[in-house]
Order: C-alpha cells, then sequence, then structure tokens
C-alpha cells in the first residue's frame, strides 16, 4: 500500500493538467510531512486520471493518505479500486494485503471480531505466499473459540510452509482447544523437530504433557528433554514414576531454581507418588504460592489430609472453589463477548 511516494508522483505527475499538476504534488508533500488531513484536502476536487497506470497511481496515494489518517477501510477501498485495474500485479495484491491486514487489526481493537477475521481472510487470499497472514486469521478464530476453522486454516498452511514450527505449534493450540490431545502432542512435536529451540512448542508441549493423567510417548519425552531441566525431569517422571534418576534431578532442578512452578509442583507430586508427605507439603506449598491454580489448591489439600491437617485441607479446598468460580467467569465472559462470532470459512 504505501508505495515510495516518489514513485507515485512520477506516475500522477506525467499525465495531468497544470492545476491537477499543482494540487497532487501538494497533496505528495504534505502526505511525506506526514501531513494527511492537509493531504487529503488538496486531492479534494481533483479527478481520477485517465491512464490505467495513473489511475492505479492515485488510488495508492489516496490509500497512502486514508491510512495515514487511520481510515483503514477507506484505504482499502482504494487498494482494491487499484487492484481492479491490475488484479494479476503480484506488488498491488500485496499492498492490499498490507492494507487489508492494517484494517483487520483496527476492526480487532474495536471488538468487530467478524469484520477482522474477513479482512485476515482477504489477505490470505490475495497474498497466498504470506506465512503471517495465515497465522493472522487462525489466530483471529482462535482467539474467538471459533477453533475449527482455525485448525482448517492451519492444516491448509502446514504443507505450504512445511519449515514452520509457529504454524505447527498454533495448530496443537487449537487441537488441544477441542480436545485432539493426540495431535498436539504430534503436531508440537513436529514444531520442535523443525525448530528445537522454539520455546512456544516447548512450552505448550510440556503443559500438555505435565497435565495429562496419562504417561506420555517417548517422542514427546524426548522433545522436552533436548534441555536437561525441570520440565525434562518431570516429563521422564510422568513417564516412569520409579526413576530414581529423574526424580533426582527434579530435586536439583527446584534447588537450582526454587522460583519455578513447574519444579516445585512437580516435585510436590513426586514426593506424594513416594507418599513422602512431610516434604510434599514444603513443595506444594511452594507450588501454590507460585501457581495458585484450582488443580494446585486441591493437590495441596489432599496432601494436608494424609497429614491430619484437616482445617489446613477445608482452606485449600475453599480456595480452590473460589480459583475455579474465577475461572468459569472468565469462560463465560469470553462466551458473551464471542456470542456472534459464528465465522465460518467462505462464508
Amino acid at each position: 500500500m504505501r508505495a515510495p511516494l516518489r514513485l507515485l508522483a512520477a506516475a500522477l505527475i506525467a499525465a495531468a493538467t497544470a492545476t491537477a499538476e499543482n494540487s497532487i504534488q501538494r497533496a505528495i508533500e504534505l502526505a511525506r510531512a506526514k501531513k494527511y488531513a492537509e493531504a487529503a484536502a488538496a486531492l479534494e476536487g481533483v479527478g481520477e486520471p485517465e491512464a490505467a497506470p495513473q489511475r492505479i497511481a492515485f488510488h495508492r496515494l489516496k490509500a497512502a493518505i486514508a491510512s495515514g489518517l487511520g481510515e483503514h477501510e477507506r484505504a482499502v477501498r482504494e487498494m482494491r479500486a487499484a487492484l481492479r485495474l491490475a488484479p494479476s500485479d503480484a506488488g498491488l495484491r500485496r499492498a492490499t494485503a498490507v492494507a487489508e491486514t492494517a484494517f483487520a487489526e483496527a476492526e480487532e481493537r474495536r471488538g468487530n471480531y467478524v469484520s477482522a477475521a474477513r479482512a485476515f481472510q482477504s489477505a490470505v487470499e490475495l497474498a497466498p505466499e504470506e506465512e503471517q497472514y495465515r497465522l493472522n486469521l487462525a489466530l483471529e478464530l482462535a482467539q474467538h473459540q471459533t477453533f475449527e476453522p482455525a485448525i482448517t486454516v492451519l492444516e491448509q498452511a502446514a504443507p505450504v510452509f512445511p519449515k514452520s514450527a509457529r504454524i505447527r505449534t498454533l495448530l496443537a493450540v487449537a487441537y488441544y482447544a477441542v480436545a485432539r490431545t493426540e495431535d498436539a502432542v504430534r503436531s508440537l512435536s513436529a514444531a520442535l523437530a523443525i525448530e528445537p529451540g522454539f520455546e512456544p512448542a516447548r512450552e505448550y508441549l510440556a503443559r500438555i504433557v505435565l497435565d495429562a493423567s496419562s504417561p506420555p510417548e517417548e517422542a514427546a519425552v524426548n522433545s522436552l528433554c533436548v534441555r536437561r531441566d525441570a520440565v525434562c525431569a518431570a516429563a521422564r517422571l510422568r513417564r516412569d514414576r520409579n526413576s530414581g534418576a529423574a526424580f533426582a534431578d527434579l530435586q536439583a532442578a527446584a534447588r537450582r531454581e526454587p522460583e519455578s512452578a513447574v519444579a516445585r509442583c512437580e516435585l510436590g507430586r513426586a514426593l506424594e507418588w513416594r507418599e513422602q508427605w512431610a516434604e510434599a507439603r514444603t513443595e506444594m506449598e511452594a507450588c501454590v504460592r507460585l501457581d495458585p491454580s484450582p488443580q494446585n489448591h486441591y493437590r495441596l489439600a489432599r496432601v494436608y489430609k494424609r497429614l491430619g491437617q484437616e482445617d489446613l485441607a477445608e482452606r485449600e479446598i475453599a480456595a480452590q472453589k473460589k480459583a475455579a468460580r474465577r475461572a468459569q467467569e472468565e469462560v463465560e465472559r469470553r462466551e458473551r463477548a464471542v456470542e456472534a462470532f459464528q465465522y465460518v470459512i467462505g462464508r
């Protein structure tokens, strides 16, 4: 959208009348100075040129001014008008995609989620070779809990961008949201195979593995154990609760990182498995301080009960219920916000 103004000037002024030339030149100078309102005023009354190249440049200049004014919908209209004159022009298509993206982001800020998603989809259609536009669309859909359309976008994108860890990570998040946990783990493992140091993929994989009730697959553990830390030790313990080496590594990680919720919470759980209740209490109290989730309050209550400390257990159960209510209120708030957001790909 923001073509160099000097190029637009050359294209426009070459075919302009003397009066129009002065107005166009003035508008360009004002736009260069970021005086967009004055630039728009300078173009008032200036007619559209007749030749296609000059008409394209004219619409692009007006789009640049509209964008500078924050009038992103008008900028899109101007870019679309330019693109209709040369629909196969790759540069124009990319520039129009940029305008659509700016409009989508503005609509998102206003809470107009459907308009934002449609604009992001338009950007994908205009520039299908751009990974970021696929991610923008999928993220917009996922943020507002329309996960199946997000999955469709990302499954289509994955073979187009075979080296993208970001696409596979976001796809895993969407899979996990619709309870396709095995698919999520596979997608995250694939992301880490592509980019072993991609921290978001490792973080999400750790969260899924450590929240699961069943032991993780070896491939998932191997993906997490590229780096030997608390996450790796905890994953190894989940796979084999009797692993003395993994338990020792987790203890060492907790000593090394006393403010790590993963290290303290997972060590607390491991001590609970071993029925070392006094030590489990110490770790789970630290765990709840670092991560006061409903699950962790419940686990600490369970430890207190085993120690015969019923008052403390009841306190944690009350805290668990309060934390659960907060979580449910957040879910309901999001559901209300997206009540009308039933966006379907292709609609």
